[in-house]
């Protein structure tokens, strides 16, 4: 069941101001520069905690940061009173796409929200210590799963009542400080907007494994989620940079050869791959587009063998990043992930992934496989700062 929230919503006049950039669209120098620029916004209050904190004393003071950045953006009038429950209609454009969602929550207790992705435990005890404190989330999970009729049907009848000759008319529709733009409703139900949704089977968890391990870990009852049809999903790739390059660039697409079939490119748009099976790689001034030799065997994993390993993210980290370059960590310092979203930074090594196909993240989640890092990256980023649920 997706059950309704008693939420706060941003006020309209405060929502171009208060409503971040997504996190993972930003570098950390412009994650700084934004915080700086604006005090106002939401990134003071739903900021992860820096990956260097360590002890748990670092964490507790980013967390009353956290805590009295919000309690400045209450008394400052940005955010209405509390609303009956209610689930809501997101609308989302951005990135040329427009993605609609469902938004409310789910007891973590009866319904299984599946990861694809591990988890650092340094940083899920940072936002655990983050909600403890804060005790309220604004971030919604982003969660699909392959039938969802009942979601859809909502998302449906809402925005045909928002366009109907007395329409629906949203809570918010606002452009961000970044260019999107942000719409939401209270959803249409036969029963009224506090009416849940029934559904049956798990959630496939999109973006927000750190927060669904941290509301464990922190004791929520539940989370608040966004619940996105799987035709409104659009599904793009993290590139892996090096900042440092030892090796011959021929010397790289020699050894790379051993493995794939590969032709050197004239720049970056050409060896960008749009299908699983290629990767681009780019070596100084040079760009290649390998093919593996083994991409056709990988595909659909036979019943018991971890779909992951067939991934390219598990080819490159296990081979091309590990036996070549020497980075056997995800975390390795000279590594760097960067979405396509981001314009290319002028590194040494760029390696290029198509993106994941849904089904393969499906079928790791329902296998209880791990992702690679970074390995997958859905489009438009849902957004923080729209509402404010105790949980």
């Amino acid at each position: 069941m997706i059950e309704p929230v008693s939420a706060r919503v941003l006020t309209p006049e405060w929502a171009p101001t208060v409503i971040p950039a997504p996190y993972d669209s930003l570098t950390p120098s412009e994650r700084a520069q934004q915080l700086a620029e604006n005090p106002d916004s939401f990134a003071h209050v739903a900021g992860s905690p820096p990956e260097s904190f360590g002890h748990p004393s670092e964490h507790l003071q980013h967390a009353t940061r956290s805590t009295q950045a919000l309690d400045r953006l209450i008394g400052l009038g940005t955010f209405g009173s509390t609303r009956s429950p209610s689930l809501y209609v997101q609308c989302v454009e951005a990135d040329g796409h427009v993605q609609h969602a469902l938004l409310g929550s789910v007891s973590l207790a009866s319904h299984e929200l599946r990861p694809h992705e591990d988890t650092q435990p340094g940083r899920v005890h940072g936002l655990a210590m983050h909600f403890t404190e804060v005790g309220r989330m604004s971030s919604p999970v982003v969660v699909t799963a392959p039938d969802m009729a009942p979601v859809a049907e909502v998302i449906e009848a809402t925005i045909a009542a928002s366009e109907a000759s007395t329409p629906h008319e949203p809570l918010l529709d606002t452009k961000t400080a970044d260019g999107a733009r942000v719409t939401l409703w209270p959803a249409v139900l036969p029963g009224g907007e506090s009416e849940g949704v029934g559904f049956d089977g798990p959630l496939y968890i999109v973006d927000g494994h750190h927060r669904v391990a941290a509301a464990y870990q922190a004791g929520f009852s539940q989370v608040l989620v966004a619940l996105v049809p799987t035709a409104e999903l659009y599904l793009g790739s993290f590139d892996r940079e090096l900042s440092e390059l030892d090796i011959m660039p021929r010397r790289v697409a020699d050894l790379i050869s051993t493995r794939c079939e590969v032709t050197e490119v004239s720049d970056a748009v050409a060896a960008r791959p749009t299908e699983p099976g290629w990767i681009g790689v780019g070596v100084a001034d040079h760009w290649y587009r390998a093919r593996r030799r083994d991409a056709d065997a990988s595909r659909g994993a036979p019943p018991g063998i971890d779909p992951v390993s067939g991934l390219d993210a598990a080819f490159v980290h296990d081979f091309m990043l590990s036996e070549i370059f020497g980075v056997t960590s995800a975390s390795d310092p000279r590594l760097t992930y960067r979405p396509t979203t981001v314009a290319t930074a002028d590194t040494p090594v760029t390696i290029m992934l198509a993106p994941v196909p849904l089904e393969a993240v499906f079928d790791v989640a329902d296998f209880g496989g791990v992702m690679p890092p970074k390995t997958t990256y859905f489009l438009p980023k849902a957004r923080s700062g729209l509402l404010l649920v105790r949980c």
